[in-house]
């Protein structure tokens, strides 16, 4: 049976730590790496040091989905170990195309907090693009299998929080790793993404989410391994929370249009008005997360300006 050594790291973001995995079996597998740095890399080879465990001690480096507090630290555990790294195929552009993508990433987010009613000069992060090359990585699909410590596990596409999130189910034990799809003690952001280049439409985050939750919710999981916090049972209690957060966030939408239309920002506003400044665009892929689930319910109209899109009720 193999054993799961529970790795908590330092992050930036607001949930202040980031959970990563050493799976130990026939053989030793790494879920997720932590955030980009030497900081968080020296603080996990110290950690993996305590329990007699060197990066070249494992075979590969499964990545839950591509957010940087889970991805960040191939870069430096490849330039030590050489292992290879899994990830779901929706990350190929990210990891293959450099600053090009970076660039039509950061155009396309510059345009939706605009469309948003917000200024992307003071509500969006200024990234800045840094060159990191990634060797051996391989690209899984829904329904692929992969061995993790020597056993296999199950593959599942759970698109929503990312558009690269994957759940790792093992169906013997019903052992998963559910990287940031579900976690037990806070609610899960939908971020919206931009859609692939030939795509005009983006992916709705929210409805992908909502659509995840149920595929996981029929299979018979037994302890959840999350990105953040502490692992957890019954996952299909924590997947009844999170569907009815999202019902009880369109009736607060719904209540603020009474009013007549607004904007996402001032949506944003009057739902969370504590964010301010960067953090406001948490809030925004919030609301217009849960305005696409509106819309596709019909309680909600778009209408569009030459440059902000506004919604009201039908």
């Amino acid at each position: 049976m193999e054993k799961i050594v529970p790795l908590t790291l330092e992050s930036p973001f607001s949930e202040g730590i980031v959970m990563v995995y050493a799976v130990l079996g026939d053989s030793a597998t790494l879920i997720d790496t932590g955030s980009p740095g030497e900081k968080s890399f020296f603080q996990l080879r110290s950690q993996l040091k305590k329990h007699g465990i060197k990066f070249q001690d494992f075979d590969r480096i499964v990545l839950t989905h591509m957010h940087t507090d889970h991805s960040g630290g191939v870069s430096l555990i490849q330039q030590e170990s050489g292992l290879p790294v899994y990830v779901h195929e929706e990350a190929k552009r990210v990891i293959t195309e450099g600053e090009a993508e970076f660039k039509r990433i950061n155009l396309f987010f510059n345009k939706f907090i605009e469309q948003c009613g917000a200024d992307h000069m003071l509500h969006q992060h200024n990234r800045k693009y840094k060159e990191e090359i990634w060797t051996d990585v391989y690209y899984l699909r829904d329904g692929d299998e992969i061995h993790i410590g020597g056993k296999p596990y199950y593959v599942m596409h759970v698109p929503g929080h990312s558009q690269t999130d994957i759940l790792l189910w093992n169906v013997e034990s019903g052992t998963a790793f559910v990287g940031d799809h579900l976690i037990e003690e806070i609610s899960v952001n939908a971020f919206v993404e931009p859609p692939p280049p030939d795509e005009r439409q983006r992916p709705e985050p929210l409805i992908q989410y909502r659509e995840s939750l149920d595929r996981v919710k029929i299979l018979p999981l037994q302890t959840c391994f999350s990105g953040h916090g502490k692992p957890f049972n019954q996952h299909n209690r924590v997947i009844d929370i999170r569907l009815a957060e999202h019902e009880s966030r369109c009736r607060q939408i719904h209540h603020l249009l009474k009013d007549g239309k607004k904007n996402v920002f001032e949506l944003c506003q009057g739902l969370y008005p504590r964010l301010k400044g960067k953090t406001v665009f948490l809030g925004l892929s919030q609301i217009q997360g849960h305005l696409d689930l509106m819309e596709q319910r019909q309680e909600v109209e778009r209408k569009d300006t030459e440059k902000v899109y506004y919604y009201q009720l039908k």
